[in-house]
This record gives C-alpha cells, structure tokens and sequence, in this order.
C-alpha cells in the first residue's frame, strides 16, 4: 500500500523565495489553462486535454520566458492535477474547479523524479540541498509534494509500505464508540479527546477582532492575518496528533477494531455547536486512520450496522431501552440491573 512520510524541511531565505516563485507558475499554469477549458466547453463542449495543454506549454515558455526557470516536471505534474480533475468533471457532471489564489495558502508542487535524500539534505531541481529533519527512517520513495503552511515548509513522501496478510483468527476485538468529549473502547477504556479548538478558542477570537480593525492591503493586517493561520495549524496539528497516536494504539493491540457507521454531514447540519465539537473530535479522520493502519498491521476493520441502536441496548442481556437522552452518561439496565458508562456499553454492543 502506499503511505505519505511527511518531513519538516528548513530551506535558507533565497530558497523560500525561490520555492514561492515557483508556486506562483504553478498557480499561473493551472488557472491559465483552466480558463483556456472553460472557453472551450462553452463555445464546443469539449475539453483540452493533457497531451494537448503540454504542446501548448512549449509555445507559452516563448511567451513567458520566466516559466523556464521552474523545473519542467514540476510544470507538467501541474497540467496533470487539472487534467485529472477534467476527468472528473467527465465523469461525475460536476463543476469546474476554482482558480487558485496567491492570497489561499498553501503554496505546493510536485516533485516525480531526480529528487534524492542524502546527509540530511533534500535535494530539488533548480533549487539545490534543503536541510531536512529525518524524524523517522525514509523508505524508497516514488516522489515528492513541497508544501508551505502558515508555520513553515513540509516535503511530503509517497512511499511503498509492505502489508501484512489479514489474520485468520481472532482473539482480541475491541468496539470503538465516538463523541465530542471521549473516544470509548470496549475494554473499558475511555480516551479523552484535547478539544484543540475548545482550548483555541479566545485567542481565535482575539486574533480575529484584530485583523478586523486593521487597514485592507497593509502589511500589519498580512502580520496579523499569519498569526491567525498560524493558530488554525497548531489547532490542526494537535487534533492530528492525537488521532495517529489514539489510532495507531489501537489498530496494533486488536486484531479486529469495530467502528459505527456514522453519517457525519447529516449530523453537524443539526445545529452549530454540534457541527463544531464533531469536527473538533475528528471522527472522520479517526475512522480512516484506523482503516489504513489496520490493513497494514494485517488486523481486520469493520463498520458495523448504522441502525444498531448501541447506545439504548443493554450489552449484558440485550433489553433495549426506548428512549435515552443525550444528557444522561450512565446506563442502567432496568432489566439486569448492571450500570455502566454509556459509551462504554455502546463500544461493547458494537464489538459484539
């Protein structure tokens, strides 16, 4: 299967210009040939495909003498994003995509070949040795993405990870129930989510009241519009920690993991604050982190039936309750009599 091994890479400050500048043709590519298909579907419903838009790239390198200074691949892998997202528009019936804005972070290119890693040096065509931070052992690798976010510069690795043929027998599953304020296994276990955005929250707003009061195109308002971004990252990151490690946990100590099949999008339509503590728990990039890593520990996953009222049911004697508010944490049978923490009892209906 294939993973990405993403790397902390610090190029000097004629790099960085360098590496923007060759963002900024990136961009100049994709939106101009993006407008040249757009004409072209209004006036005959066809498109220019990639072979095309590459013969015209020769001829747009006469006219625009400075796009020769960005690697040609780089170029080329450009012309290949839109072409695939031409595809898809082909396929599917949906829109055009948007033209990209030098104002929308984060500047990114591809790298396909002539890229190697050596004594802690990145090298890139056109750009020389990088110093990167190898954190982890770096396998083979096919090729690279460069990608800038508001606190700093990233190389990321697409590389071949072996898997692990599923095993055949099963000898310890685990259920996993999700909400805004835990992440529930069936062994009893309750994990805590950080809430990054929770914690964030009054310097968000704070940094906000202050990009609002300052003048439009001033570099103060482009300060404060990085403190902003560079916030939201921290915020990202911490909420991205948190899920790898939980998940990695997990899909290694249980070779069968049970998960419930949520409809997510419908759920956050319910009101703002539910959209907001669902999307700060990451239950979506919780689920797809166990899938990968489950299938490359060999370790089976399953979601389960998404109208299993797990939370109602009584995993000791499967009496079912009618009703159950989301205010009360504790269940109690009225059957049983067995009393137990309410996410805790859904982990286990959903391993059984």
């Amino acid at each position: 299967m294939k993973q990405r091994y993403r790397y902390r890479i610090y190029p000097t400050p004629a790099q960085e210009q360098q590496m923007r500048s060759v963002g900024g043709a990136v961009r100049y590519l994709y939106n101009h040939f993006l407008k040249i298909n757009i004409d072209e579907y209004q006036l005959n419903k066809k498109f220019v495909w990639q072979f095309d838009m590459c013969k015209q790239l020769t001829e747009l390198k006469k006219h625009n003498p400075w796009l020769s200074d960005t690697y040609s691949q780089v170029l080329q892998q450009s012309i290949s994003d839109l072409d695939t997202a031409l595809k898809n528009i082909k396929k599917t019936g949906a829109g055009f995509p948007k033209f990209k804005s030098k104002y929308t972070p984060p500047v990114s290119f591809r790298y396909q070949q002539n890229v190697r890693v050596d004594n802690n040096k990145l090298y890139l065509p056109k750009i020389g040795d990088i110093k990167i931070v190898l954190h982890r052992d770096l396998p083979t690798f096919k090729g690279v993405t460069v990608i800038q976010t508001p606190r700093g510069w990233y190389a990321s690795f697409v590389v071949d990870v072996a898997e692990l043929s599923l095993v055949d027998q099963i000898t310890h599953p685990v259920g996993v129930d999700v909400n805004s304020a835990y992440t529930a296994l069936s062994t009893g276990e309750l994990v805590a989510n950080p809430k990054p955005l929770v914690k964030k929250q009054a310097r968000i707003r704070l940094l906000q009241r202050k990009l609002s009061r300052k003048q439009k195109a001033s570099r103060n308002r482009i300060k404060a519009k990085q403190k902003l971004a560079r916030t939201h990252d921290q915020v990202r990151c911490q909420r991205l920690d948190h899920i790898h490690q939980t998940s990695a946990r997990i899909a290694k100590s249980h070779d069968l993991v049970c998960v419930e099949t949520l409809k997510i999008e419908e759920m956050k339509r319910k009101s703002k604050p539910t959209a907001k503590a669902i999307a700060d728990a990451g239950w979506a990039m919780l689920a797809s982190s166990l899938a990968y890593k489950c299938q490359r520990q060999g370790h089976h996953f399953i979601k389960i039936n998404q109208w299993l009222p797990s939370s109602k049911t009584c995993s000791a004697c499967g009496a079912r309750k009618p009703h159950m508010d989301l205010k009360q944490r504790e269940y109690h049978c009225d059957h049983c009599g067995i009393t137990q923490h309410r996410d805790t009892n859904a982990a286990i209906n959903i391993r059984n």
